[in-house]
């Protein structure tokens, strides 16, 4: 029953950070859109910044099962590391376009949301290794360094985020994807 509480409260609060931003979002509205009274909230979340932590952190874990699945879904480590490239990028640009609003105040939170991205950066890297690892000990990749490999694919993938997701609204990502990905299979097919 807890859990159900809280999960209605981050759900509450996604939506009313998405469309009015952080700063514009009171504890009172998010009460209401939750259904309940602004003191049983403070119970759950002591503050508005404790409910933005954990609706960060949800968003984080959605994107990264979301990751999990689409690579599960596959046999061959080519198809993986295709759905694990296309799913985290379109998963990114979904949050991106929900929190269309809070661009501006990203800079307020941005020591906290770099914590987290750094983590789930790191569970990139991993997922990214085994897949890597997996094609290799089926013939199907040439790499070194599994572990580096993985490092760069990340770090590219990251770096890729703002100007393509957020900056760059008219190119159409799918395409471009799907180039880098060619680009990316060739470099490290066997």
């Amino acid at each position: 029953m807890e859990d159900d509480v809280q999960a209605r409260i981050i759900g509450a609060a996604k939506t009313l950070f998405g469309r009015f931003g952080f700063k514009k979002t009171s504890l009172t509205d998010i009460a209401t859109e939750a259904r309940m009274g602004k003191s049983s909230l403070y119970h759950y979340f002591p503050s508005k910044e404790e409910l933005f932590r954990a609706v960060v952190l949800e968003e984080m874990e959605t994107l990264s099962q979301q990751a999990r699945e689409a690579v599960e879904k596959e046999d061959r480590p080519e198809a993986k590391l295709k759905a694990f490239v296309l799913t985290r990028m379109r998963a990114t640009r979904e949050l991106a376009n929900a929190y269309a609003t809070l661009h501006e105040e990203y800079l307020d939170h941005l020591g906290f949301v770099e914590r987290v991205r750094e983590q789930s950066f790191q569970a990139e890297v991993e997922m990214v290794t085994s897949i890597l690892e997996e094609g290799v000990q089926a013939g199907e990749f040439e790499i070194t360094d599994s572990g580096l490999a993985a490092y760069a694919i990340a770090l590219a993938l990251k770096g890729l985020e703002y100007p393509w997701l957020v900056k760059s609204k008219e190119r159409n990502i799918e395409h471009d994807l799907d180039l880098l990905l060619g680009m990316l299979i060739k470099a490290v097919r066997r």
